[in-house]
């Protein structure tokens, strides 16, 4: 099995040998001139303008390197951290790419809006184009770095802005941004691309295919824009994907060796490349095998084993590690608790797979079709539970309804927070009401005062709604659990909800975040906190970080299309407040917001929507909350209210919302008994409401119909 699903034969190149005027292929595991251009397009454009640009531009590459010796990835509609029109790779540059459908008099400005023909050029999601390359030029570098691209590879990373129709060009940008902010035209892109270079990129042809491979191109391959097309027998010899083949031969130019007619592939030594596979995390599921040294000597023993047992074969061996193989197959997560599962991919049958499984005196797992998987190594007991170091939320007091609501933040939080991260205590509710635009230093104090709530907030109200041992074990029957976080801020939050999952959900063992905010800065630290919980926690924890910038209603939407998986817990915690203070959402925002969620929501999923109780615009933000969500439910009856109770049964009653808070406190090095005044709101599809209907926390809550 390899990262996609999509098994390759044989790679064909067109050779620059003729004969006769007919154009002669040959197999690729004989002979492949490393040259020319590979064409992806990880998804459709959503503009007609884009598309047209797309395959243009595909059109013209693919005729510029017919037959040229440089080899080139372009890919289409490519997610990296943020939304990039294109990303192409070459031997001396990885250039990120941004269409703009306009033609004419072009100015382009550093400190004001760029225009054309005197009307303003969109920025996206930004407010300038400017602003939106640079987001864009530095989430890349950041993202590339993540996936294990060495540094110096990565030292430049130029952008570039295609425009569809030809352009005059005024630049006014400075020598800095010139540097790095490259502009052209669709009929001048390609001698454009020509053009820049970065010096201390210096990519080989491998090391171009393994980064495109690390970035998951594979499934997403267009024949008819590249000079390599895939070639499908009925009954393949051996199934290659794209990738493989071409790094198989990369392997062979030195060494090719050949039995009975058959092509025995040599190993490919990746110590070279510049792409380390162990640090590569994507939302979308994949695989990712081992290939550092320390595997080899496994791999080559399990590969022994599958010839002792199976004879003269062509299956392939792999080797995941335990957390990795958990993540790509939760169903057999019961089934495992070794340190290394060993995957044998090929063609066999059930009486070999049993005899595999007597011979090693273990089970042989069926993972799929043509896959099987046995597990070695540690056993995973005993190192995860020297793991498990952490200080979870302590619980101060308890209320007279069973849990808590007052904690102390966790010594190492505490530590973290306040002294290596230099974070400070001042509340101020008027300054932080919006906080898209803070600068490091604001963030700074936003961390000291508003972390600490947030923490203690989610983690009380997953209490509450997690009430009966039934709850519980709904929630924590799953052994992998995926979060969405709209507006993560730092991450108060996000541990709040971890740590709660950690102390009272022992079954669930694995986790995905996406987190998604506008403030960088935030999403940083967050990964910082992140970090530091991973090395303390028993939870094995995945992340990624959505940068976004919602500025009206078509930005919210825009994270609608890209978000494509479905989640089982959504959290928006006291971020919608603050595009209601700013205006900045023309639908009613609390509305159009869980609109948007639900649509994320799995099938057994819970969404939790929670505010601050001051007034915003004139009227208190529970007012405003209660009754777009009660409108939000009426509207849509296929979801309902989990809690509090009395929204559950007066929601669809209740035409204008209430007034409620719920205090929360908590206290830090900082401040004793901080106390948090909120309003929530959980939401789920109606289908497991029969689960909370009847929670003994009900009441707690007053209202009259309105």
């Amino acid at each position: 099995m390899y990262l996609c699903s999509q098994k390759l034969t044989i790679l064909r190149r067109k050779s620059q040998y003729r004969n006769k005027d007919r154009l002669v292929y040959i197999n690729s595991v004989d002979f492949f001139a490393m040259g020319g251009l590979l064409a992806f397009r990880v998804g459709n454009f959503d503009t007609t303008a884009e598309r047209e640009q797309f395959r243009f531009l595909c059109e013209q590459l693919k005729a510029h390197y017919e037959d040229s010796n440089e080899f080139c990835v372009f890919a289409g509609n490519y997610n990296i951290g943020c939304e990039l029109d294109a990303l192409f790779i070459k031997k001396d540059a990885i250039i990120s790419i941004e269409f703009k459908n306009y033609g004419g008099n072009v100015i382009a400005n550093e400190n004001r809006e760029w225009t054309c023909d005197g009307k303003i050029i969109k920025g996206g999601s930004r407010k300038t184009v400017l602003q939106q390359a640079r987001i864009n030029h530095s989430t890349v570098k950041k993202e590339l770095k993540i996936l294990g691209v060495e540094k110096n590879q990565i030292k430049d990373v130029p952008h570039l802005i295609i425009f569809h129709q030809s352009i005059e060009l005024k630049n006014n940008l400075s020598a800095t941004n010139k540097s790095w902010l490259h502009i052209t035209d669709d009929a001048h892109f390609v001698e454009k691309l020509e053009d820049i270079t970065c010096p201390h990129t210096d990519l080989n042809p491998l090391e171009i295919v393994n980064l495109a491979e690390l970035l998951n191109l594979n499934s997403f391959y267009l024949t008819e824009f590249s000079n390599a097309t895939y070639d499908k027998p009925t009954t393949p010899p051996d199934k290659l994907q794209l990738f493989e083949d071409i790094k198989i031969y990369e392997g062979q130019q030195n060494s090719s060796t050949h039995s009975e007619g058959k092509t025995k592939f040599c190993a490919v030594n990746t110590d070279k490349s510049v792409i380390k596979k162990e640090n590569i995390y994507s939302i979308s599921t994949q695989l990712t095998y081992e290939t550092n040294e320390k595997i080899l000597p496994l791999k080559e023993y399990s590969k022994q084993i599958i010839n002792a047992v199976f004879g003269d074969n062509d299956m392939t061996v792999n080797v995941m590690l335990y957390d990795k193989f958990c993540l790509v197959f939760p169903q057999l997560v019961p089934k495992i608790n070794q340190e290394y599962v060993i995957i044998a991919e090929g063609n066999y049958i059930e009486e070999k797979r049993l005899h595999l499984q007597r011979f090693l005196k273990k089970e042989v797992l069926i993972v799929s079709e043509k896959e099987l998987g046995w597990q070695m190594g540690d056993y995973i007991g005993n190192t995860k539970s020297a793991k498990v170091t952490i200080a979870s939320c302590q619980q101060v007091n308890n209320s007279s309804l069973g849990f808590p609501n007052a904690y102390s933040l966790p010594k190492w939080v505490d530590n973290l927070v306040f002294e290596e991260l230099k974070a400070n205590y001042a509340p101020d509710h008027i300054r932080f009401e919006y906080n898209l635009n803070l600068d490091k230093n604001e963030v700074l104090t936003y961390l000291g005062t508003y972390f600490p709530r947030s923490y203690a907030e989610v983690y009380y109200l997953f209490s509450k709604l997690l009430f009966t041992e039934e709850q519980k074990s709904f929630m924590g029957e799953k052994n992998v659990l995926n979060i969405l976080d709209l507006g993560c801020g730092t991450g108060g939050d996000i541990l709040g909800l971890l740590n709660y999952i950690e102390d009272n959900l022992t079954n669930i063992k694995f986790v995905r975040i996406l987190a998604i905010d506008g403030n960088h800065y935030a999403l940083r630290i967050m990964e910082q906190i992140l970090e530091t919980y991973k090395l303390r926690t028993r939870l094995n924890i995945k992340y990624s970080v959505g940068p976004a910038f919602i500025e009206n209603d078509e930005d919210l939407d825009l994270i609608s299309e890209v978000v494509s998986d479905k989640y089982d817990v959504i959290l928006s915690c006291k971020a919608i407040c603050e595009l209601a203070s700013k205006k900045k959402l023309a639908r009613k925002p609390y509305k159009s917001t869980a609109l948007m969620l639900s649509k994320k929501l799995s099938e057994n999923g819970i969404m939790l929507i929670e505010d601050v109780t001051v007034k915003n615009n004139g009227e208190f933000i529970p007012v405003t909350l209660n009754t777009e969500l009660n409108e939000f439910v009426r509207e849509n009856p296929e979801f309902v209210t989990l809690l509090p109770n009395s929204c559950q049964k007066n929601g669809s009653k209740c035409l204008k919302g209430c007034f409620f808070k719920e205090e929360v406190k908590v206290s830090h090095s900082k401040k004793n008994n901080d106390v948090s005044k909120i309003v929530f709101r959980f939401i789920s599809h109606k289908q497991i409401l029969n689960i909370f209907e009847n929670n003994s926390v009900a009441n707690d809550i007053q209202c009259k119909i309105n």
